[in-house]
This record gives C-alpha cells, sequence and structure tokens, in this order.
C-alpha cells in the first residue's frame, strides 16, 4: 500500500506545483494589499500524513492529496486575526472547520490558528496562522523554545554597545540562573566528599 501510495504522490507532484504557487500569489498580494508583513509558506504533505489522515478519516489518497496546505506567519498574534480575515476575504472559509489555538491553546503549548477555504477549482486550502514565537514552539516543542529565547535575549545583551566583561558575566548568570564557579564548586565538592566504601 505504501509503495502504490508513493508512486500516486509523485504523479500527482507534477500537477500540484502549479495549483499551489497559484494560490501562494493570491494569498501573498492578499495579505500584501491588507498592509499584513508575512512569510507565506506551501506545506507539501508528506507520505506519512497522507497515510494517517487516510485510515484516520477514511478517505482516498485523491481526497486527501486535493487538500493544499500553507504556512502564514506573521508579527504578532493581533496580526494572526488580520490575516485570517484577509484570507476570509480572499477565499469563502468552509463552515465548522475554523480553530484558534492562540486564545485556546493546546496542552503542549501549540498556538495556531487554523481555517479551511475553498481556493480555486474548488480545492479545499488549509491554512495555519500564527506569529514567529508560536512557530518556535509548534516546530520545536516549548521547553526548546524558552533555551532559545533566553540564547537570543543573551546574545542581545552580549551585543549592547558599551558592555564591560563584568555586566556581561551579570547577565550570563540572570540568564543561567547562578555564578558558575559557585556551580564548578559544588560539583567538585560532590566527588571529593563521596565516602569511601570499607572492605
Amino acid at each position: 500500500r505504501f509503495s502504490v501510495l508513493s508512486k500516486a504522490l509523485l504523479r500527482a507532484r507534477g500537477n500540484r506545483r502549479e495549483v499551489v504557487d497559484k494560490i501562494l500569489e493570491a494569498i501573498k498580494q492578499k495579505l500584501a494589499d491588507s498592509h499584513i508583513e508575512a512569510n507565506v509558506t506551501g506545506r507539501e504533505k508528506n507520505l506519512y500524513s497522507i497515510y494517517k489522515k487516510m485510515l484516520e478519516k477514511n478517505l482516498s489518497f485523491a481526497e486527501v492529496f486535493d487538500i493544499y496546505g500553507f504556512r502564514v506567519v506573521v508579527k504578532d498574534s493581533a496580526a494572526c486575526y488580520l490575516a485570517l480575515g484577509a484570507l476570509h476575504a480572499l477565499y469563502k472559509p468552509v463552515p465548522g472547520k475554523f480553530k484558534d489555538y492562540i486564545a485556546i491553546p493546546k496542552a503542549n503549548g501549540y498556538q495556531s490558528l487554523h481555517t479551511t477555504l475553498i481556493g480555486p477549482f474548488g480545492t479545499p486550502v488549509e491554512i495555519q496562522i500564527r506569529d514567529a514565537d508560536m512557530h518556535h514552539v509548534a516546530e520545536s516543542g516549548v521547553a526548546s523554545h524558552w533555551l532559545y529565547k533566553d540564547v537570543v535575549e543573551f546574545h542581545r545583551m552580549l551585543v549592547l554597545p558599551g558592555r564591560s566583561a563584568k555586566s556581561v558575566l551579570d547577565a550570563f548568570r540572570a540568564v543561567s540562573g547562578g555564578d558558575i564557579a559557585q556551580q564548578q564548586q559544588q560539583h567538585h565538592h560532590h566527588h571529593l566528599s563521596t565516602p569511601q566504601s570499607s572492605s
């Protein structure tokens, strides 16, 4: 079944490119006309996600593959809702196919607006709209996101002009949660104070 799917996928990808490019251009143009800065990408469905959706929703390959996916990344959550409005004006939304994971995030911290629209030739167009922070969480997970935010903040503090070495070290301590020398001493102390086993 998987090899049959992969052959069908290769055949269908050729025709898809044209449709994806047409929708991509229309989305970019609509957002630009609405003065919304955005990074818009088409999302190619991989074999596994197609197969999973076919099983879950009892759909044929054509029904799943005919869904075009796009991601819109904007500057903040307010812009997410503006982009949603603009895209709902571009293509008609499918009733009952809108989810607001920004107002009500998923348990794992995932945030995004999901909507399905009727695109050109009646093709369903799935769109995810999120800001850069939400995108980072979606791609890397919450823990990784906070680490990334700390690194970005630390880097920002490092590159400020006129910083002394002491203020940079203090900044690092604030971000890393403590004194490095003290942590090294404690680590060394633990190794020294390990009781010897008596034979």
